[in-house]
């Protein structure tokens, strides 16, 4: 019987069920690029084992819980703005997974890099059959990143060029290569989430660049369409670049950005005249200066003048050849003004066509012209009967006086 008993009591310990996780921490993607605030995926896995008791309570014995999982990259370029993390529960069919923000400095020096990862956790150590007996443990790992020394890019704006609204410009720039290496048949593409900017006809455009060297820079040009009701201010334009190595790897920079200023619509031309003065009931040449307020060479400019009662013109055409930016000409009209027109200050209106510098042909927008209407500097026919009525009815008078004497009062 003491044999039984004791056989029985062995069989009843056996079963007891205990167990011990066993964490271990991964980083599956450890490459990091110098310059970016980037994410670090640490992943923990449970290679658990069971000491003692049936399969089935075997999760309960061998599961990590409230796992806090901590990084720790002192003594390295990087900085972990969110050094701890709770990941809950993590079994061996459930791996967690730890996401550390890291800030890489543009100056970081590329290389391999030792982190450490503190793993501290709970688990049920023994199960008994009214109680469970708890621990908690601390698990530290030694995990590697690398900084990578691969070609990195950085946009700048090339000079202070401002696009402007309801216009087509070209915006310049400049693309650095801040990596560590060498970076062939580069493709820079540059778009908008703006309805009001946009390249050409689409949302964004490429620009390519042979080669790139570490540390140098070269410039690529954009077309930009800035719409007619874009606000005067810097927009944001979202930039990436792929490129291929030396041993002949395809590579990407994303998260690329460079920012455009508009500045608020303008005029094609600015117009000025310095004498539109007409009399009534005559005409005049009058100069108009003409001078192109774009940043662009504009041709073929072929002015027209518009008048309506009391004005008129018999010569209402101009023509430029070209003008560079800033640069002004001269065209002349004829004007004219009605001998019933009313002396005071009317408008004439002034507008060109033109093509820019791409050869597109384009309309400006349309410019008034102050003419000021004055009474004639001669003496007018209107005012001068009253008086030369009088003088005629006083020259008569007289002749009749002469040839009847006895009809004056005086006789």
């Amino acid at each position: 019987m003491l044999l039984i008993i004791g056989s029985t009591a062995g069989v009843g310990t056996a079963l007891v069920p205990s167990g011990d996780p066993d964490v271990n921490a991964y980083v599956p993607e450890p490459t990091l690029e110098p310059g970016t605030t980037t994410t670090l995926s640490v992943q923990v896995a449970n290679n658990a084992q069971i000491n003692t008791g049936a399969p089935a309570n075997r999760e309960r014995v061998t599961t990590a819980r409230n796992v806090v999982v901590e990084l720790d990259a002192g003594g390295t370029p990087v900085t972990v703005e969110t050094p701890e993390h709770s990941i809950g529960s993590v079994s061996e069919a459930r791996p967690g997974s730890a996401r550390f923000e890291i800030d890489v400095p543009e100056n970081a020096e590329p290389g391999r890099y030792k982190a450490t990862v503190d793993m501290e956790f709970s688990y049920t150590s023994t199960m008994g059959e009214f109680t469970e007996q708890e621990a908690t443990e601390t698990r530290t790992e030694t995990v590697t990143f690398e900084i990578s020394d691969d070609p990195q890019f950085e946009l700048t704006r090339a000079d202070d060029t401002q696009l402007r609204a309801d216009e087509t410009g070209l915006f310049p720039v400049t693309v650095e290569n801040t990596g560590g290496k060498a970076a062939e048949d580069v493709a820079v593409s540059l778009s908008s989430q703006s309805p009001e900017i946009r390249f050409g006809s689409g949302t964004g455009a490429v620009s390519r660049i042979d080669s790139l060297k570490p540390g140098e820079t070269t410039e690529v040009t954009y077309e930009v369409r800035v719409g007619s009701g874009a606000p005067a201010r810097l927009y944001n334009l979202n930039g990436h670049a792929t490129y291929t190595d030396k041993q002949g790897i395809d590579g990407r920079d994303e998260d690329l950005s460079v920012g455009a200023r508009v500045g608020s619509q303008r005029n094609d031309f600015n117009v000025g005249v310095k004498n539109s003065t007409v009399a009534v009931g005559s005409a005049r040449l009058v100069a108009v200066t003409v001078t192109n307020n774009r940043d662009q060479r504009l041709t073929d400019i072929q002015a027209s003048l518009g008048t309506s009662a009391p004005l008129d013109s018999d010569d209402d055409d101009g023509y430029i050849e070209s003008l560079d930016p800033g640069e002004s000409a001269t065209v002349t009209f004829g004007l004219s003004a009605t001998t019933d027109a009313n002396p005071k200050t009317y408008a004439a209106d002034l507008d060109f066509s033109y093509e820019d510098e791409r050869g597109i042909s384009r309309m400006s927008e349309t410019y008034q012209l102050p003419v000021d209407v004055t009474a004639d500097d001669g003496v007018q026919l209107l005012s001068i009967i009253p008086f030369a009525g009088g003088g005629l009815l006083l020259a008569g008078t007289a002749v009749y006086a002469r040839q009847r004497p006895e009809i004056l009062p005086w006789s």
